[in-house]
């Protein structure tokens, strides 16, 4: 276990004096929410300090609390042995750093066991959970209880939290996937214990308070996300009715040249509303990651794969350049007039396909079928040929495509998780899926481009070099933001059990985040190895957020140095891009 390093005021205390009070918490904390729910156990340390990023922080405890008033025990605790605090909700924030700290040594606090769903209301459409509700749990929710609304999801772990990713301000998958934008009244714990309401929720008996989102006078919601000012215990999330109809829709860009026309075109279409939802455009790489194992066999001694190889592996299982899928929304003539709008502008471009429920029930049969043909080695291939013939590529992608059906149904799925595993020698699980526990290798960097196709071929000048500098495959997923940005997010990919190609990794992200910001590009999201330095492009912004900090919680107690707000020195990345 690393012993914690606590923030104190005044003399210096021995190690010895910090050793006692660290115990003297722990059993505090255990007294304020049960033996059973607070570990110093190093087998809980180190599952609670892993991560898929080249990182390593090590914490000093997990604290389970079950309700806001533990909660409330915790933080008093915390600030009387100064103790820094770092609250999530599901730890499921594999790409960006899991559950660590930007520091050794903190309590995490893990709000799994704050999981009810406190309220839906069907006819103003919106929920109210608390942290540890998850996606799955929500979606399950609402189907038992024959509400008619669809929440969103991600295309990340089914068992992510609803309120953990909308703080962070991610991007899901239907026309509600901007989470943070369907946030409405939240409670918070403040770093002093007190409890505040948000939005029209201060208004005392208000009515108003998870469907007005502005309340009167100041608008405080946003300083609660990527940040360390409180501790969220609940939270209104506004829910899409169900539309009177659905059609999803894949499409598959013929010529990479076409690239930057093909964003214009999702610009214009999202603009007249006839793209509704957050399409994600991947690349042929995160295609092939999608669905098998990286072809280490065919490395030929180098680190990443060449020219020649990607495009015979293009031709072998049919990808496109760049591919995406989406869903629209409403009445069946609502449908017609979005599905003619979308082929006129798409289809001279590349392969256009609808799928409507009755194809995917028929697909889902058809997968079923194949899937135990294709357990005997003797009719594998015969499944491969008949799959290429119906959809023009192995089975394999016959297989994702329910998948992307449902997402688009606000419907969560683990499938996508799996592209975690992409380049460990393990092979990807169906359950229990734990990237962390499993040391697969992957970051993100989330960047920000308007959506003009001009913008997007000049960030890809600028990163596509880099890859290749440090020797790793490009690989991107353009998410549409709104109908004015996108988000490039850069997957780098790399073997945990490999130090040289890890360090290259860490290399590669901090290259590329320094070489975008200069070129004007913000991050929409950061991971946690590059949280001290996010900021250093803001100096008047992050004076500003510093300023809010010290009056919030003077004595740093709330997750110091997230997003660079209530740093405590500077981290020296160098000595973990190793690990």
């Amino acid at each position: 276990m690393t012993m914690l390093n606590v923030v104190t005021e005044g003399p210096e205390k021995s190690q010895d004096q910090t050793n006692s009070d660290f115990h003297l918490a722990v059993a505090e904390l255990a007294e304020a929410v049960g033996e059973d729910h607070v570990s110093t156990d190093d087998a809980d340390m180190e599952r609670y300090s892993a991560t898929i990023i080249p990182w390593e922080r090590k914490c000093s405890a997990v604290v389970f609390p079950g309700s806001t008033e533990e909660i409330q025990k915790i933080v008093e605790i915390a600030t009387k042995y100064r103790l820094p605090l770092w609250p999530f909700g599901r730890g499921k924030n594999w790409g960006y750093g899991t559950t660590t700290a930007v520091h050794d040594g903190a309590i995490v606090v893990m709000m799994e066991r704050m999981n009810r769903i406190i309220e839906v209301n069907e006819e103003l459409a919106y929920a109210v959970v608390e942290p540890g509700v998850t996606q799955r749990q929500l979606d399950d929710y609402l189907k038992e209880n024959n509400i008619q609304l669809w929440s969103d999801c991600t295309d990340g772990p089914s068992d992510g939290s609803v309120v953990g990713n909308a703080l962070e301000r991610g991007i899901g998958e239907t026309p509600y996937g901007d989470h943070f934008e369907k946030v409405c009244g939240m409670e918070v714990v403040l770093p002093d214990g007190s409890l505040v309401r948000t939005g029209a929720a201060h208004f005392s008996k208000s009515k108003t308070c998870n469907v007005f989102k502005w309340g009167v006078g100041p608008y405080f919601e946003g300083l609660f996300s990527q940040s360390n000012y409180g501790i969220v215990t609940k939270m209104g999330i506004w829910l899409m009715p169900k539309p009177q109809a659905f059609n999803s829709y894949v499409f598959e860009l013929r010529r990479e040249e076409d690239m930057p026309i093909m964003i214009d075109k999702i610009r214009r279409l999202s603009l007249q509303g006839a793209i509704q939802s957050k399409v994600h455009i991947i690349n042929d790489f995160i295609g092939l990651a999608l669905v098998g194992k990286y072809p280490h066999h065919l490395l030929n001694g180098e680190s990443c794969l060449s020219q020649e190889t990607k495009a015979q592996l293009r031709k072998r299982y049919n990808i496109a350049p760049w591919s995406f899928g989406g869903g629209i929304y409403g009445s069946p003539a609502q449908l017609r007039a979005h599905r003619a709008l979308i082929k006129k502008e798409l289809s001279p471009y590349g392969k256009l396909m609808f799928v409507t429920d009755q194809k995917i029930s028929l697909l889902k049969r058809l997968v079923s079928f194949l899937k135990k043909a294709r357990s005997s080695s003797r009719f594998a291939g015969l499944v491969n040929r008949l799959t290429v013939r119906l959809i023009g590529k192995p089975y394999e992608y016959l297989e994702a495509f329910p998948h992307i059906h449902s997402l688009l149904q606000g419907v969560p799925s683990d499938y996508f998780v799996g592209h975690c595993y992409f380049k460990t020698k393990m092979e990807r699980p169906r359950t229990n899926i734990d990237p962390a526990r499993d040391r697969c290798g992957l970051m993100w960097a989330g960047i920000v481009v308007p959506s003009t196709g001009k913008e997007m071929n000049e960030l890809l000048d600028l990163v596509k070099p880099l890859f290749e500098k440090h020797r790793f495959d490009f690989s991107t997923a353009l998410m549409l933001a709104n109908p004015r940005s996108i988000i490039a997010l850069m997957s780098i990919f790399f073997d945990r059990e490999d130090a040289e190609e890890t360090a290259r990794a860490m290399t590669l992200y901090n290259e590329m985040c320094e070489t975008t910001a200069a070129a004007g590009y913000q991050q929409y999201r950061t991971t946690v190895a590059y949280m001290d330095r996010i900021m250093q492009h803001s100096p008047t912004f992050a004076a500003m957020a510093n300023k809010i900090k010290q009056a919030l919680d003077p004595h740093n107690i709330f997750a110091p140095g997230r997003y660079g707000i209530g740093q405590v020195g500077a981290c020296d990345t160098s000595s973990c891009s190793g690990v």
